[in-house]
């Protein structure tokens, strides 16, 4: 394969990624969870280890997967098919169509409160329904979702498999809850008028191969799903905001997405980021790409490092009752 193919298909992979709704990134995911795995008693992990072993695609998904750090060191295994799980619901998007079509819910990841840029605009299209009743289907949001899932952990009857797969989905939700920008989208007639999926059309630049908003603030809590980096960053935050972690553990479902809104009002859509659009629409200009300063980028990572302390304090506090049931 010629040279000037290779730099053509790396690029459209950097595009495909850049445009994709991740939620927190995989090391996002793997380190709230490491954090809970720490707030967890002995049975309470093996409990959900032993439920994650009848998922449905474990073996592909979960035996096939296991890093060589891991399989080195055995006293890791169970812990890691607990970080493996909180990620796994970003893995169906890029299944064949038939198993994509099964396992992939891209509205379950986010709900999106608007912003506007300036003046409202329709957004009724929009799903913010938090309440969840009845059976799980396709077009749910994150908080319907979670608590959908959530139903299926208790309800009687309900298989191993069953827990698995919606385990997979508690874990992931949660982490998702609480990031800023899987909760906020900005709407503006000129620039947005389906809305910026939540940052994914903002354009960056200052951040090295990082092309849009989302995926910045998907990466502010690491890069590496190293076991060992993973474990040390888990015990570091979950010490240093652990005050935090225990006064919010109790907060209703259906606030953890609204308190995200609020953190991308402040921390997200600054006047950096508002402020050169409404300039570019009040004078007819393209849309402009965004500088990300040192200022705007410690926020953004203090702003995470609490976000991802605080879904793992409530992801302990929900399943509690629901071990050993």
């Amino acid at each position: 394969m010629n040279s000037p193919l290779i730099k053509k298909l790396i690029l459209i992979g950097l595009i495909v990624v850049s445009t994709t709704t991740l939620g927190w990134n995989a090391a996002g995911h793997h380190l709230m969870s490491a954090i809970s795995w720490d707030l967890m008693t002995a049975k309470q992990q093996d409990y959900w280890v032993d439920i994650l072993k009848h998922h449905p695609r474990y073996k592909k998904d979960f035996e096939q997967n296991i890093p060589k750090q891991v399989k080195k060191n055995p006293q890791y295994l169970n812990e890691w098919i607990f970080r493996q799980a909180a990620r796994w619901s970003d893995l169906p998007r890029n299944f064949h169509s038939g198993l994509k079509e099964k396992y992939h819910h891209g509205s379950w990841h986010y709900i999106n409160y608007p912003l506007y840029l300036d003046k409202k605009i329709n957004t009724k299209f929009l799903n913010l329904n938090t309440n969840f009743k009845g059976k799980l289907h396709k077009h749910l949001n994150s908080t319907q979702a979670l608590k959908g899932n959530l139903a299926i952990l208790s309800k009687q009857g309900a298989t191993k498999a069953q827990k698995a797969l919606a385990f997979c989905w508690v874990l992931h939700l949660v982490g998702d809850s609480h990031q800023p920008l899987h909760s906020t989208a900005l709407f503006d007639s000129v620039f947005f008028p389906k809305g910026d999926r939540g940052g994914n059309l903002i354009k960056i630049k200052g951040q090295g191969r990082i092309q849009n908003l989302h995926w910045y603030w998907d990466s502010r809590l690491d890069n590496t799903t190293s076991f060992r980096v993973i474990d040390l960053k888990a015990k570091k935050l979950g010490a240093k905001y652990k005050a935090q972690g225990l006064k919010n553990e109790a907060k209703p479902i259906a606030s953890w997405s609204k308190k995200s809104n609020k953190i991308a009002m402040k921390n997200v859509y600054t006047k950096q980021v508002l402020k050169p659009h409404k300039q570019a629409k009040k004078h007819g200009t393209k849309q402009p790409t965004i500088t990300i300063d040192a200022a705007y980028d410690k926020n953004a990572r203090e702003a995470a490092e609490k976000q991802i302390v605080n879904a793992a304090y409530k992801l302990v506090y929900l399943l509690s009752p629901l071990s050993f049931s």
